[in-house]
């Protein structure tokens, strides 16, 4: 698969590395985002500004992708209502989008969250939903909305539960959850665009961890092999965490 691909929420961290290391390596792209893209986008690129609530608008941005890698919305615990606005509507408008547009491809940015109530030490081959906050459920929702489109509207989904982003590991956990910026390209990139055997795809999101929380599987369905590995860096110190979710599992709901 080849041809252009759509990133949203390109002003967030992930996407701002995105975009940077895929048009590097000459990939076309257009750039989404709700806010004016400060110093314009990378050569190459081009930027629409659309906010994801309009769906008349985020369709026509769809117009001509070969793909969408869908990273916008809130990335932290809030609101149901600002989950339900912006998470929600804003992955059902991209996915909608995408079946006006007869896009074939979405991958959408889900989270580890989405288990995050689950006890650290518990290794079930696919571990079960257990939604650690507002944000966690926001994400089962986008699953959800995925595997709809996937299997009734056409879009091939790849659903990326991505684990800890970070440029290096910072606590414990990220012994088994962490995500380098180079593996999180490489891993958003080959699933956007490597072929799929069913139109609905689930993987974790993670470096070549130490530890191993979550299964592997579907990363040799899109050809991901890590290059980083949390043994090149420093140690991080005991575990404490009793959930896997870490301080979300272990915050309360907000009122």
């Amino acid at each position: 698969m080849s041809g252009l691909i759509l990133i949203t929420g390109v002003g967030g961290t992930i996407g701002t590395r995105l975009a940077a290391d895929l048009a590097k390596e000459g990939v076309r792209l257009r750039l989404l985002d709700h806010r004016p893209q400060v110093g314009g986008p990378p050569a190459g690129a081009e930027f629409v500004q659309v906010d994801l609530r309009d769906q008349d608008a985020v369709s026509q941005a769809a117009a001509g992708m070969s793909a969408i890698i869908h990273l916008a919305g809130i990335t932290q615990e809030g609101q149901f209502s600002e989950m339900v606005e912006h998470n929600i509507t804003g992955t059902h408008h991209v996915l909608e989008a995408a079946r006006r547009q007869r896009v074939p491809r979405v991958v959408l940015a889900g989270s580890h969250h989405v288990t995050g109530m689950n006890l650290v030490g518990d290794r079930p081959e696919q571990a079960s939903s257990a939604p650690d906050s507002f944000y966690a459920v926001s994400k089962v929702t986008m699953e959800a909305l995925g595997s709809l489109y996937a299997h009734k509207g056409g879009v091939e989904v790849v659903v990326v539960r991505i684990g800890s982003y970070r440029t290096k590991p910072s606590e414990p956990r990220h012994r088994a959850t962490w995500l380098s910026p180079r593996d999180a390209t490489a891993l958003l990139y080959a699933a956007a665009t490597q072929p799929l055997p069913s139109p609905f795809l689930t993987l974790y999101g993670t470096s070549d961890t130490a530890e191993r929380w979550w299964p592997r599987t579907g990363w040799d369905t899109i050809g991901y092999q890590p290059a980083d590995t949390v043994d090149q860096q420093p140690g991080t110190g005991p575990l404490v965490d009793r959930f896997t979710g870490g301080a979300f599992a272990d915050a309360e709901l907000p009122t």
